[in-house]
């Protein structure tokens, strides 16, 4: 069975985001039909990349032309993607959508309800879902009691000028889909958010990068509590991006394993016996051989495990891989939003949040 797919990209406004444009691009049973970009250049560039047998300047046109059976809602511009999710839907297409998945939670009830009216599908690409050594090494070693009982889970994310709490809500899809893999739901979360060391306050909110909503501050630390006393603490403060501290340590009763961020071209999985030691620092970190080794092309083989695993789907087949859907996504993202809640409340706020809404849009002095 073959599926016609179209691509719906925005060069110089999201672009392409992290490779998928070519996210289908060799997938068994997938025909790269069209392409949509308003950008000339970038449009012939991406047609280049991908093989797309039609371009289009207006994914509208594309959508209503070509009929695609997937749209690839590539652009990393998240304020966008309420917008094209919908469209697409509307014409009938499935979407493989780029993260993060939307601003705020009533942005995700909009599209999932426009995909249950079509009667569609909608994956969020979270490409640890479709990489190997996180499903089927790490996850298993953690949940098998390699590590004793898991503790605490530190997350650092990425430093460099976006650092902070603009930072934190462009990774928290990796972590927090991990950590409800683990974990399920949070119970309650405590946050602080700073601006070069002072505490946060509504005068320092601003629109962040790629539509993400209303952020505040350079600094973040939230603090995150699950059932049987399990916890994750996350890290996100601006820095000159040297560091690169990116990656997630899970700490439990017996030892203790370190995930660099997705999607390095290093080793994936390192592990310590050691209950509390310092992050890959020392002569005790061993790195736990996975399935496949390490090689430039992690990210886009996981793309491509997850677009052959959403075609199964549509062709009514079990899916290799479990993917992110919409409501999974959602509570991924009201779980991150929780953080600026417990800001706003200096308090731990427990999920749900009472109106689908970025807690910062209603925050004033």
């Amino acid at each position: 069975m073959s599926f016609k797919v179209g691509i719906i990209g925005h060069t110089g406004r999201g672009n392409y985001g992290h490779y998928l444009d070519l996210a289908f691009v060799g997938v068994e049973g997938a025909d790269i039909a069209a392409l949509a970009d308003p950008d000339d250049e970038g449009r012939a560039a991406a047609a280049a990349r991908t093989g797309a047998r039609a371009v289009y300047a207006d994914y509208r046109e594309m959508l209503e032309r070509e009929r695609p059976d997937v749209a690839v809602v590539a652009s990393r511009e998240v304020g966008d993607h309420r917008e094209l999710v919908i469209a697409a839907a509307q014409a009938g297409a499935n979407v493989y959508l780029e993260k993060p998945v939307a601003a705020a939670p009533q942005d995700v009830d909009a599209m999932h309800a426009a995909c249950r009216q079509a009667g569609v599908q909608c994956v969020v690409a979270h490409p640890w879902r479709g990489h190997p050594p996180i499903q089927r090494t790490a996850i298993p070693l953690i949940q098998s009691g390699r590590i004793g009982q898991p503790r605490l889970a530190r997350v650092f994310c990425k430093d460099g000028p976006h650092g902070g709490n603009q930072m934190f809500l462009d990774l928290y899809p990796h972590f927090v889909d991990f950590l409800w893999q683990l974990f399920g739901a949070p119970l309650w979360c405590q946050a602080h958010l700073t601006q070069n060391g002072r505490s946060c306050q509504p005068s320092d909110l601003a629109p962040g990068w790629e539509g993400m909503g209303l952020v505040a501050g350079n600094g973040l630390k939230a603090y995150y509590c699950f059932e049987d006393g399990a916890a994750a603490d996350f890290e996100a403060y601006q820095g000159d991006g040297a560091s690169d501290p990116y990656g997630v340590e899970i700490l439990g009763t017996e030892g203790a394993l370190w995930l660099p961020g997705p999607m390095g071209r290093g080793p994936d999985i390192y592990w310590n016996p050691s209950a509390a030691p310092t992050p890959l620092r020392g002569d005790r970190w061993e790195v736990v051989p996975s399935d496949p080794p390490p090689h430039g092309a992690k990210w886009l083989d996981a793309h491509r495990r997850m677009a052959r695993a959403l075609l199964d789907v549509l062709e009514g087949k079990p899916p290799a891989w479990e993917l992110v859907h919409l409501p999974d996504a959602r509570r991924f993202l009201e779980t991150a939003l929780l953080a600026h809640a417990a800001h706003v409340q200096g308090a731990r706020v427990s999920p749900p949040l009472p109106d689908g809404k970025n807690p910062f849009d209603h925050w004033s002095a």
